[in-house]
């Protein structure tokens, strides 16, 4: 039985062949180059193949960027508005490739506004708030706000107190808040006290929609009339550039209740649709679905504005007060 000699050993690691085997430090630090070598050409390797099945699986690409975020920098973290756990983790919010293909620096377009140059249309489903399906307690209503895809574009929050709420039902005053895909608030609304009879006159609803929070750039004002509901859509500067036409009944019979976005002209351009939810959603929720269809070359501004006024006739006439039914005919 022959024994070895260790001197003549070469190591695994060593693929570089059998020169200068005599010196044992030499001979390992060849070995431990040569097995760097090894783990780049497989890493390489494995990457090459992991490229070719993202190329073939979009959904798995997509899980491996969710997991696999890279730590950004302190300031840009402090500009996207991280919480607490991913400014300690350093993750950012992981960017799709829709999100990618938003435009930017589009001229007199509001910061966050720019996806609205691409579409004509949007979908606005409110969510389901069991606490308030069980109970009548009022809560803050919340909305997805969608393409024409199904995709999620924004979200919409309505900030309010308790007691508001459920003293002044769906007369309340509210501020809400739309938010883009990255968190950020990009559109700002504000609804003030007011009556819709047409008892008041002096009073009637209104709300102020700001892109981005702070800069006015529309206002949306109930006009007075007795049998069917209508407003005007004023620009920043109080021009009236549009208005809507609602029908006598706005209640939901198993089909949508359209408002008419018009010229002012009296050309129809566009509407605002409230859309049949199924039996069970309309009598025990008010939670609601809403269509928006407006030009593809409308200004940016007023389509976020027309999206305001969806949120203004939800509140005038499909909001329940504990869950019971208060709109009527006409505008009484």
């Amino acid at each position: 039985m022959s024994t070895e000699n260790p001197a003549s050993c070469v190591s695994t690691l060593d693929l570089s062949g059998g020169e200068n085997r005599g010196n044992p430090e030499e001979s390992h630090s060849r070995g431990v180059r040569s097995g760097s070598k090894v783990l780049r050409f497989i890493w390489h390797s494995l990457y090459s193949q992991y490229n070719q099945i993202c190329s073939r699986s979009q959904t798995l690409r997509q899980l491996v960027c969710r997991e696999a975020n890279k730590p950004l920098p302190k300031k840009l973290r402090h500009t996207m508005r991280l919480n607490k756990s991913a400014k300690r983790k350093g993750y950012e919010f992981y960017i799709s490739d829709e999100d990618r293909s938003i435009p930017t620096g589009i001229p007199n377009c509001p910061r966050g506004l720019e996806y609205l140059t691409t579409i004509d249309q949007l979908l606005v489903k409110q969510k389901v708030e069991l606490l308030e399906a069980f109970t009548g307690f009022e809560t803050n209503n919340k909305f997805t706000i969608k393409n024409a895809l199904g995709q999620k574009v924004y979200f919409a929050a309505e900030d309010n107190d308790c007691c508001t709420r459920n003293c002044c039902g769906p007369a309340r005053p509210f501020d809400m808040r739309v938010f883009d895909n990255f968190q950020q608030e990009v559109i700002h609304m504000h609804r003030p006290l007011a009556c819709s009879s047409c008892l008041f006159p002096c009073c009637l609803q209104s709300i102020e929609v700001s892109a981005p929070p702070g800069n006015v750039i529309g206002t949306i004002e109930q006009e007075w009339s007795i049998c069917s509901p209508s407003f005007r859509i004023l620009n920043h500067v109080g021009d009236t550039v549009m208005r809507i036409e609602g029908p006598f009944c706005t209640f939901s019979l198993c089909g949508d209740v359209e408002f008419n976005v018009v010229s002012l002209t009296g050309e129809k351009i566009g509407k605002i649709s409230k859309q049949w939810s199924g039996l069970a959603r309309e009598i025990f929720t008010d939670a609601d679905f809403f269509g928006i269809n407006f030009p593809l070359d409308l200004d940016v501004r007023m389509k976020a504005v027309l999206l305001g006024a969806t949120f203004l006739i939800d509140a005038m006439f499909f909001e329940k007060a504990g869950n019971q039914e208060t709109d009527r005919p006409g505008m009484l």
